[in-house]
């Protein structure tokens, strides 16, 4: 990049990748890590920027518990030459998990796109310091602009952990709705292309739907915003617990049908759960699972109903009566 049209911004970013890549490596003497000290405290900006290289960094270390499990990872993928190690970093944004699960571009008018695919999840640190959780197959648009900070949910889910800045609200619109906050935790699903789920885990959201604006969400509270309507509803403590299992990598069911536990699971899976008949679609399951790993959630199922698991090919698990 030309100096000459560098902006402070950038600046700050390439001296941050400086120092995480000279850490990584173990090139930092105790001198050198107390001059990174001194150079965190100086500016807000410079702790940001190293903490959200950092984090991408760090998933790639993690990469392969985040992969799909019916997906081979090539090890070398995570092995850039020596000296090409602090471009990586330099571009941690721009890293792509497992030929392009997780990625970053950012365009001329100041919207940055954040995507992942099927199986991965990815944590993204804003520069206002706000954190979004990506869930499967997901995709966001960002812009951070001085008076609002707008997010684009395009695709999936994200959960949005808001750092409190009460002059630049922000909002994440999602279809037709936009969800407003100040400080706060919620999620954000697009269910399909018209209807929008909203929970609230911590403080309060406001939510503008087609039909005038709908109650605001308190903790505790989710709502599904439809084109003619807003219905909102309670969530006790142990199912919001349940929602937000995927930021974990897990999906946890107590008593839904097996046809809404398939499905739930196909959302995060190349390879798919079949029910090669209806009438098992009405058993009612439970549990904890891993949710890239449908071969367990097949074999237990085949266990507790003594099912028949065949597999169909590569793209498939078929559950048969017994």
């Amino acid at each position: 990049m030309n100096p000459f049209f560098e902006s402070e911004g950038d600046v700050i970013e390439r001296e941050a990748a400086r120092w995480l890549a000279a850490r990584d490596a173990g090139a930092t003497s105790p001198a050198q890590t107390a001059e990174l000290e001194r150079w965190l405290e100086t500016d807000i900006r410079h702790r940001v920027a190293y903490r959200r290289l950092e984090t991408n960094w760090n998933r790639v270390a993690k990469l392969k518990d985040l992969r799909p499990l019916d997906r081979e990872l090539d090890a070398d993928l995570l092995k850039p030459p020596a000296p090409r190690r602090w471009h990586l970093a330099a571009a941690a944004a721009l890293v792509l998990l497992a030929g392009g699960a997780f990625w970053f571009h950012q365009r001329l008018d100041g919207w940055q796109t954040y995507e992942t695919s099927i199986g991965v999840f990815s944590r993204i640190v804003l520069e206002d310091g706000s954190v979004v959780d990506l869930n499967t197959n997901s995709a966001v648009r960002v812009r951070l602009g001085d008076a609002r900070r707008e997010i684009r949910l395009m695709r999936g889910e994200g959960r949005f952990q808001v750092a409190h800045d009460k002059s630049r609200p922000f909002v994440v619109a999602a279809a037709d709705a936009a969800v407003r906050a100040v400080g706060t935790q919620f999620t954000v699903r697009l269910r399909d292309a018209s209807r929008v789920e909203v929970v609230v885990s911590e403080g309060k959201v406001a939510i503008a739907a087609p039909r005038g604006d709908a109650p605001s969400l308190a903790a505790g509270e989710a709502a599904l915003v439809a084109p003619d309507h807003v219905s909102v509803t309670q969530v006790p403590p142990q199912q919001l617990e349940r929602r937000l299992a995927w930021t974990a990598g897990r999906l946890e069911f107590r008593g839904e049908s097996l046809d809404e536990a398939v499905a739930e699971f196909n959302r995060y899976n190349l390879r798919q759960i079949r029910l090669a008949s209806p009438t098992l679609g009405s058993l009612r399951v439970g549990g904890t699972f891993k949710a890239t790993d449908p071969e367990s959630f097949a074999a237990a199922l085949a266990s507790t109903f003594k099912l028949r698991v065949a597999p169909a090919g590569a793209g498939a698990i078929v559950l048969s009566p017994p």
